[in-house]
């Protein structure tokens, strides 16, 4: 499963449609639906939020992040 369906997976599993996980972010709709398609990169930044926002321990955030297609 590759970034952009693991960070799909991630956010269904937690009840979360695409404005609401944006706004968590702090970015627009279209900027995570554009990272979440893999059409845009998410960049240092969009990484380190996602991990803050969720309090995800670095191992799983390894995880989420590897690219195992």
């Amino acid at each position: 499963m590759g970034k952009r369906l693991k960070l799909k997976a991630f956010r269904v599993e937690r009840g979360l449609n695409q404005f609401e996980m944006a706004d968590k972010l702090h970015c627009s709709r279209a900027t995570y639906a554009g990272i979440e398609a893999g059409t845009r990169g998410g960049g240092f930044w969009f990484w380190q939020t996602l991990q803050t926002a969720f309090n995800i321990p670095d191992e799983k955030m390894w995880a989420l992040t590897k690219d195992n297609d």
